[in-house]
């Protein structure tokens, strides 16, 4: 995700991480560590991952401009593969 941060940064691509009900501290260390670019919404209470139907970990959201979901990828993959930054160029073009 973060290869996708650096890559798409000055395009309409948004990067959010969640972190579900973990301490603040434990996420902020593990994002310095990571050095993740990106911002994280710490949902402290599960509420987001009870909202979107969250029930596995990870899970990726692909959200248009409107607010819809578009698409939904439950578990780990490969996000700096070329498949992937394909798909997101496409995505990103579509107005």
């Amino acid at each position: 995700m973060a290869k996708l941060f650096e890559e798409f940064n000055n395009s309409d691509l948004v990067i959010l991480g969640v972190d579900v009900q973990e301490e603040k501290k434990i996420v902020k260390r593990y994002a310095k560590k990571e050095k993740l670019p990106f911002p994280i919404l710490l949902d402290t209470d599960g509420s987001v991952a009870e909202n979107y139907g969250i029930r596995s970990h990870p899970i990726h959201f692909l959200i248009d401009r409107q607010g819809k979901i578009i698409g939904k990828v439950m578990g780990a993959r490969n996000w700096a593969s070329i498949e992937s930054r394909d798909l997101i160029r496409f995505l990103v073009a579509q107005k």
